[in-house]
């Protein structure tokens, strides 16, 4: 079980090619929150969270909740259409795609059983209800609403007439007003591609908490043992959790991020990063480099064609390298952005 996922498609051939060159993208909300399960059998639980006043609670549909393995299909959708932003297209809700291409974008096996799991993990993403107040963009929301809206799955059979048996040709999958409004402002992050071969749930779920956390920073995040517990939504005893903590800090699958004990806290650090003295009073994020969204549609402008949220990481490590902080980061970023592009524009 330690081991990682195989690289089950080192040579994708299929047409959104460019979209799986530029990094995947997750949405900040669910990141930070523990909205997907965490089980690999049917988990008909209701979850709730509560954390810094903010409630949260997770409703299952009859096939129960939406898992993390299950949220595979719903990066996909954001990764396209951010990657459709960054092209300068205009974006719906609604995405079109192919399950083979989520399959292979994401690492899944492309057999049988696969498509079936497919269409289980787009009834248990339409089915789950997600009830609460978290900010996205410039609203707060405080209401009920399903992982993703709708879906829509064509399909044909061997004699060419449609079937509900037949061979998925077409799917479409409309997001949810949480998801496309945390795509439109810009509230997404790239992740490794590594990510789809972690095998076990909660490494992925940790994935989330350190890329959101620490990502490209020289600081450390620490948390508490019980805290991290509630924040991954795991239901196991705090004992066991603390076990399954360390045999994930021994394997060290996870890509880009280190997990170390120190008592009673983890400590989430970059790799490659040197050893870094815990100090649970740092701030989670160096503010001064915190860009507008307008800003990033600057940069989008100043930079056709890149991926922008790719070249804001890029900019944070060359930031971090200099003496001191941009005075203005929005100005700083959009000039950085300005410059590749005047470098190497995008063919």
């Amino acid at each position: 079980m330690g081991n990682r996922l195989p690289d089950r498609h080192p040579n994708r051939d299929f047409f959104i090619l460019d979209v799986t060159n530029a990094a995947p993208k997750d949405d900040l909300a669910s990141m930070e929150h523990p909205v997907f399960s965490l089980s690999v059998k049917p988990d008909t639980r209701q979850l709730e969270y509560e954390h810094n006043g903010r409630r949260l609670r997770v409703v299952p549909s009859g096939k129960g909740l939406a898992t993390i393995m299950d949220k595979d299909i719903l990066l996909y959708c954001i990764s396209k259409l951010v990657h459709d932003l960054n092209h300068g297209r205009k974006v719906s809700p609604t995405v079109e795609l192919t399950a083979h291409e989520v399959m292979v974008a994401t690492n899944w096996r492309t057999n049988v059983s696969s498509y079936q799991r497919f269409e289980d993990a787009l009834i248990r993403l339409r089915g789950t209800t997600i009830v609460t107040d978290i900010d996205t963009g410039d609203y707060t929301q405080t209401r009920g609403f399903g992982l993703i809206d709708s879906f829509e799955i064509e399909r044909r059979n061997d004699r060419g007439e449609a079937s509900p048996f037949g061979r998925m040709t077409k799917v479409r999958v409309t997001v949810s007003d949480w998801t496309f409004r945390a795509v439109t402002g810009m509230e997404v992050l790239s992740i490794n591609t590594d990510y789809f071969r972690l095998r076990r749930p909660l490494e992925r779920r940790l994935y989330e908490i350190a890329r959101k956390h620490v990502g490209e920073q020289t600081r450390p995040f620490v948390i508490r043992i019980d805290t991290l517990q509630k924040k991954v939504g795991s239901s196991s005893p705090l004992k066991k959790f603390r076990f399954f903590l360390k045999e994930i800090a021994q394997d060290d699958h996870i890509p880009d991020y280190a997990l170390a004990f120190d008592g009673d806290r983890i400590v989430f650090t970059r790799k490659g990063r040197g050893h870094i003295h815990p100090d649970p009073g740092l701030p989670l994020f160096d503010a001064s480099l915190r860009v507008s969204p307008t800003a990033m549609e600057k940069a989008r402008q100043a930079a056709p064609g890149y991926d922008v949220h790719a070249l804001y990481e890029n900019w944070k490590r060359f930031a971090n390298a200099q003496d001191e902080a941009p005075r203005n980061a929005d100005a700083a970023f959009i000039g950085f952005c300005k410059k590749r592009h005047e470098l190497e524009p995008m063919r």
